[in-house]
């Protein structure tokens, strides 16, 4: 049984989990594909944005306003009880995965870690089509996933999956996640290997669809260097490119 990010619970959990890799060099190579720091960029949606926190940095780096949808209203609960800005308004996610917007209104798009939590390619499809709706022509989305070649890599922070084993695609696979001064947080997650990304990417109607796999710099001595050693060879993520 995958994890259920509707219960209030789950949502709290996660926020105890500490974003290292992510601050220390994912989130500005993910916003900088995105394109959020060009003129022009002024509306952003950030898909599947769980209790916010993705949405606050946008707004501590740039000049813009973000829409930050969820499917769980519990995620969503407490990134309004925890990181009210007037630049951000929170909705629920549809059934049918649309938000409620109208057609090319967003100048960019963002999603972190949205298809490892989707059981279905149709689904998946659904996503990306709805985001390539919202955007205007020539707009990015840029998308943050799990490395699927990550597989088995012991990162101190946190081990997806089991070393030596194969997954097939939509395959449930295990996530565990280093937690400050607690146990690890272990979270079932969805396998998807990159063409299916590639490929729904390129259905939706997006041209230009390319992948970046972000290393932390070799000079990098900032907080938590000596726990992120091997990132410096292997990319724990996978950043996918598309424009519209």
């Amino acid at each position: 049984m995958t994890t259920d990010w509707n219960l209030l619970g789950v949502a709290e959990s996660y926020e105890d989990y500490e974003p290292v890799r992510e601050r220390a060099f994912v989130w500005s190579a993910l916003f900088g594909q995105a394109g959020l720091g060009d003129p022009g960029c002024r509306r952003v949606l950030d898909y599947g944005a769980g209790t916010g926190r993705v949405a606050e940095q946008i707004l501590g780096r740039y000049d813009v306003s973000v829409v930050a949808a969820d499917r769980s209203p519990g995620m969503l609960k407490v990134a309004q009880e925890k990181r009210q800005d007037p630049r951000v308004s929170y909705q629920v996610i549809g059934e049918d995965q649309r938000v409620d917007l109208p057609d090319g209104e967003l100048d960019a798009a963002i999603s972190c870690f949205v298809f490892v939590c989707i059981p279905e390619t149709e689904i998946i499809q659904s996503i990306v089509s709805e985001v390539y709706r919202v955007l205007r022509p020539g707009a990015t989305y840029a998308m943050l996933e799990l490395n699927p070649d990550s597989v088995g890599v012991p990162f101190e922070l946190g081990q997806l999956g089991r070393m030596g084993r194969e997954y097939a695609a939509g395959e449930a696979i295990e996530m565990r996640l280093v937690v400050p001064d607690a146990e690890p947080m272990s979270i079932l997650d969805y396998h998807w290997p990159k063409d299916v990304h590639v490929g729904r990417l390129r259905k939706a109607g997006f041209g230009d669809v390319r992948m970046l796999e972000p290393l932390l710099p070799a000079d990098y001595d900032g907080p938590d260097a000596d726990r992120m050693q091997v990132e410096r060879t292997k990319a724990p993520y996978t950043i996918y490119v598309a424009r519209k």
